[in-house]
């Protein structure tokens, strides 16, 4: 009994060992990311990531990525501040409304510079564009929202007062679409590719796009993470931002399979993919750089949009430590 006592702590002794030199089945830090999309069946939030796992882009980067899907940038802030979620592919407005709500998350990578949002109409609506929001109708989704914010700096942008516009809180797009249809509301504001449905079923058209007034830098696109993840994991960051240039880039060079992609992922019909694709490809940025400018645009619409009393400074909601703004 006493040999076998013995052997049994030897063989403890030589585990313990094995563990602290990093052997026995340990292989070093942990290359898991938990990727959250804040729409799942958004173009520009979800193809980039679908690209990079079809395209083993991940893989290739020694990254182990778990996509995982939500619908809201609230819900998905939320999983960030749990620990369910390490980086979310985001809009620039919920990196700084995170930051603002003290969830401590900066954008650290650039997606998309210009906004995919645009002014959809009814068909034969006599409004041509922004400038003629004043005293009519326009769903958003809800007060405080990415579409919130558009209406609001779109209209500013165009010289509107923005008291003459009369903002409807209606969820969903599909519940906003019924509405115009039925003649609730005057208008819209959602991403392109709704514009281009409406219009292939004569419902609708776009009147003009954000990206017409907001010009080309307003940062719709990030990457976002807490603080602590930035710091602390930033040698993974810097992959995972590397495999999202490489996914960026090969989204501009082929069309087609990126198309083929969207229909069989997020279920656009064909035409549709293409035309979003053609209206929004040029807007991704695969340097990743940040517009500063455009995040702080964010930041002083908060006090209006009723997320926060006061902007945050920029150092709360932006971080450089792993691709340099601009």
């Amino acid at each position: 009994m006493k040999v076998t006592a013995r052997i049994a702590a030897v063989a403890a002794l030589c585990a313990a060992a094995l563990t602290a030199c990093g052997g026995g089945g340990s292989s070093g830090p942990s290359t898991s990311i938990k990727l959250g999309l804040v729409q799942a069946q958004d173009f520009v939030h979800a193809m980039p990531a679908r690209v990079a796992v079809q395209q083993g882009f991940f893989k290739d980067a020694g990254l182990d990525v778990k996509v995982i899907d939500f619908s809201a940038g609230s819900d998905l802030t939320k999983a960030m501040t749990g620990g369910s979620v390490d980086v979310g592919a985001a809009t620039g407005l919920d990196a700084v409304s995170g930051a603002a709500k003290k969830l401590d998350t900066q954008a650290f990578y650039g997606v998309m510079g210009q906004s995919p949002m645009a002014l959809i109409v009814p068909e034969k609506s006599s409004i041509t564009g922004f400038s003629g929001i004043a005293g009519k109708k326009l769903g958003i989704s809800k007060a405080g929202s990415l579409t919130d914010y558009i209406t609001r700096a779109t209209a500013e942008a165009s010289s509107v007062d923005f008291e003459k516009v009369k903002e409807v809180p209606l969820g969903d797009p599909a519940a906003t679409m019924s509405a115009m249809k039925r003649g609730d509301v005057d208008g819209f504001v959602l991403p392109v590719n709704f514009g281009f449905l409406l219009q292939a079923k004569h419902e609708g058209k776009i009147a003009q796009k954000a990206s017409d007034v907001l010009g080309p830098n307003s940062q719709f696109a990030v990457l976002m993470a807490k603080k602590s993840t930035i710091s602390g994991n930033k040698a993974n960051l810097k992959k995972l931002a590397g495999a999202y240039t490489k996914a960026l880039t090969w989204m501009k060079a082929n069309k087609q399979p990126t198309v083929d992609l969207a229909v069989s992922k997020l279920g656009m019909p064909k035409p549709i993919a293409e035309q979003t694709y053609d209206a929004l490809v040029g807007g991704f940025t695969p340097d990743g750089a940040i517009s500063a400018a455009g995040m702080a645009g964010y930041a002083k619409a908060l006090p209006k949009l009723g997320i926060a009393t006061s902007s945050p400074a920029q150092d709360a909601y932006l971080s450089t430590e792993i691709v340099p703004a601009k």
